[in-house]
């Protein structure tokens, strides 16, 4: 399995909340089957995930490598709409809203910070790379 092939660990009470969100799920949609956990824990997933301030640079690597573009490595806008649509749809909850959450959080200010850093970091590497094969294949003049 892929949890003994790379030495997956979960904390001991991660399933008991599994378990615990299943029972609720179960129940609220015996009561209404139009219930949707995760439009009821939304509010405080993101609260818990994006505004502590003490939230883990895992999880913001984690977020930024589900947007970042295959090919270069850098935050794709189109990548976090669909990441953004996802949730829409997975809650129930517009998109504006999401986006909101999101951009007042803590989380999301670093996080951005990143994501300007990398992509002026590449871009500058991009240009160093492109004046140094420029002034190597001789094409500046002296």
């Amino acid at each position: 399995t892929l949890i003994s092939e790379f030495d997956f660990t979960v904390p001991p009470y991660f399933l008991n909340n599994a378990r615990a969100l299943a029972t609720l799920e179960g129940i609220g949609r015996n009561l209404d089957p139009d219930f949707n956990i995760v439009r009821v824990i939304y509010p405080y997933a993101i609260n818990h995930l994006m505004r502590n301030p003490a939230v883990s640079e895992k999880a913001e690597e984690t977020f930024l490598e589900i947007c970042r573009s295959p090919e270069t490595r850098l935050f794709d806008v189109n990548r976090f709409m669909i990441l953004l649509n996802d949730w829409s749809l997975l809650t129930g909850y517009k998109k504006r809203r999401i986006y909101w959450d999101l951009a007042t959080s803590v989380g999301c200010r670093r996080v951005l910070r990143r994501i300007v850093g990398e992509s002026c970091r590449k871009r500058v590497r991009r240009v160093e790379e492109a004046w140094q094969a420029f002034r190597r294949d001789g094409r500046h003049d002296r």
